[in-house]
């Protein structure tokens, strides 16, 4: 009974010790974004001074179907002689404390191209992990397109702070114009487009395996400091329930020999 005792007690520890916020849906982050050739814009600087986005619960693209009236109201052209295309993007990964291979910040680089005279966009950004529904988490200021060139080039910097659990994640990057009703152009950044993946998590994940001197904990990945004593527990019953047994033959070995020295 007292090793069953040890047992449990040690599992209800391990069940207390699991991070909380690995359970809570809602996710914050804090992202800013400019174009890729502006030098004025500090994106590490400014990223600190922003305020936190929160959202509750993941949410789906935006539904820009308006009608007619709402277009002529909302002053859209609806222009039908250009067309979009996001010529080229890329995802920097950034901010792994624990080194476990998984990031708590990234920064979405997209190129986007007009194919005849110059637009107004601005663009949304979305993350799925592992195939589940799409969050927005940024979106950006409005700029301009100069047909195909690459001045007009685009960053976001993001950190992730609380409610995105370790995992494998897409980006999702929608352009909108401001003379189209509609989205103009989309991408997924994943491994089929990267070539690698993208492997993300909160910063509350990646600061929970960190010591308070900055160095790794001894627990690997999500596992915590409980699953490491639960080990060494069970290992200190097996070892003692095996010396348990092998005493009990000597002790009577010991009674047969006082036997027949009687």
């Amino acid at each position: 009974m007292k090793t069953f005792g040890i047992i449990l007690l040690s599992t209800l520890l391990l069940s207390l010790d699991s991070p909380a916020f690995a359970a809570e849906l809602q996710q914050s982050s804090r992202s800013v974004g400019k174009l890729k050739q502006d030098q004025s814009t500090n994106l590490a600087a400014e990223l600190k001074r922003r305020e936190l986005l929160v959202k509750s619960a993941p949410i789906t693209t935006e539904n820009f179907a308006a009608s007619e009236a709402a277009q002529r109201l909302a002053g859209v052209s609806n222009r039908h002689d250009q067309l979009f295309e996001i010529y080229a993007a890329d995802v920097r990964l950034t901010g792994d404390f624990d080194g476990d291979g998984f990031y708590h910040a990234l920064n979405v680089y997209f190129d986007v191209d007009v194919n005849l005279g110059n637009a107004t966009v601005y663009a949304k950004l979305y993350l799925s992990r592992e195939g589940g529904p799409w969050s927005q988490y940024f979106t950006t200021d409005l700029f301009q397109l100069q047909g195909d060139d690459v001045a007009d080039a685009y960053e976001v910097e993001t950190e992730l702070v609380d409610g995105y659990e370790p995992g494998y994640y897409a980006v999702l990057v929608e352009i909108y114009s401001l003379d189209h009703a509609f989205m103009v152009t989309s991408e997924v950044l994943d491994y089929h487009y990267l070539g690698r993946d993208v492997m993300l998590e909160d910063l509350a994940w990646d600061e929970a395996d960190i010591g308070a001197h900055g160095e790794l904990s001894v627990s690997v990945g999500a596992a915590s400091m409980s699953s490491l004593l639960l080990f060494f527990l069970i290992i200190q019953v097996v070892i003692a329930a095996r010396g348990a047994l092998a005493l009990t033959p000597c002790k009577k070995s010991e009674n047969h020999k006082k036997k027949r020295l009687l």
